[in-house]
């Protein structure tokens, strides 16, 4: 019975793969068989061919509208960069590229077989045959030559390299100006005690209680939950502090109150925090009140 569905789902796809799906009638094809269509057009001039560096957004959908693939969910500002390759069977979807400029979105047509046997040498999931229409929405964002890719990436390198030069420059002279001589505990992160413990250490899966005040290198006050209640740091948790003091806090013991002063590879790194308020390569220093552990 199976086979039978199958059977008459295949002539069906062909019937209309030969007189023209309606529902792409205003797609052109390709030479490989690719159903394409520009929905936006950009500003961008350059166009994109094979060996060309291209970054855009994708997002794969099945016939049913379910996402089956997104960039959003994993690249830098939503998109991939990868290397554009010649079609390689078919109805590859990466063909689709060939036919847009920077900026320009459009919609390509393939099918299961493509996308999961040919591309990703991956079986067909249950409820699709090889036939399904797979939909991908992708959004060119930029084009580059080898050439053009590489001296980004030595100029980003270079970027890189001076914001660490000069974060380290700044740090130094408020160390020697505070006249803070005591050693770096780990990765760059010194430590201050204002207050020793007396209670117990922190373990994973216990929850330490903190008031924590944050502040620049001048004294500038970013960030702070004194005037709140005390925060409930899970230990052993991650994400719900910055990594540098993650490392610090759990150094700490019940009762302590130190000060942490750390660097931004172990902060808000070289692109500064997701509000704007903590500049790219800034060091920061944190006042840290471990109240309770419990």
């Amino acid at each position: 019975m199976k086979k039978i569905v199958y059977c008459l789902l295949f002539i069906v796809y062909c019937l209309l793969s030969s007189c023209g799906d309606p529902r792409f009638s205003d797609f052109s094809e390709t030479k490989n068989g690719l159903l394409y269509k520009l929905e936006d057009v950009g500003e961008g001039s350059a166009k994109a061919k094979p060996t060309d560096y291209v970054t855009a957004q994708i997002i794969i959908k099945s016939e049913k509208d379910s996402v089956l693939f997104d960039t959003r969910k994993i690249g830098l500002d939503g998109a991939v960069t990868f290397i554009l390759a010649a079609p390689e069977y078919p109805k590859d979807y990466r063909e689709g590229f060939e036919f847009m400029s920077e900026g320009d979105s459009g919609i390509f047509i393939t099918d299961a077989n493509t996308i999961f046997v040919k591309k990703n040498h991956s079986q067909i999931p249950r409820g699709m045959i090889p036939e399904s229409i797979i939909r991908v929405e992708a959004r060119l964002l930029k084009v580059q030559t080898q050439q053009q890719h590489e001296m980004e990436i030595e100029a980003e390198k270079k970027k890189l390299e001076q914001g660490e030069f000069d974060e380290k420059k700044i740090l130094d002279k408020y160390l020697a100006d505070s006249s803070i001589t005591v050693p770096p505990i780990a990765n760059g992160i010194y430590c201050i005690k204002l207050r020793s413990g007396r209670g117990t250490g922190l373990d994973s899966g216990g929850v330490a209680l903190i008031n924590y005040k944050g502040y620049f290198l001048n004294g500038r006050c970013f960030d702070s939950n004194y005037e709140s209640q005390p925060f409930e740091y899970a230990i052993g948790t991650e994400d719900q502090l910055i990594k540098g003091l993650e490392v610090a806090v759990r150094r700490m013991h019940e009762g302590e109150k130190a000060k942490f002063i750390i660097p931004s590879h172990l902060a808000f790194g070289s692109s500064g925090s997701s509000t704007g308020i903590v500049p790219p390569f800034t060091t920061v220093i944190y006042e840290v009140d471990l109240l309770k552990v419990q």
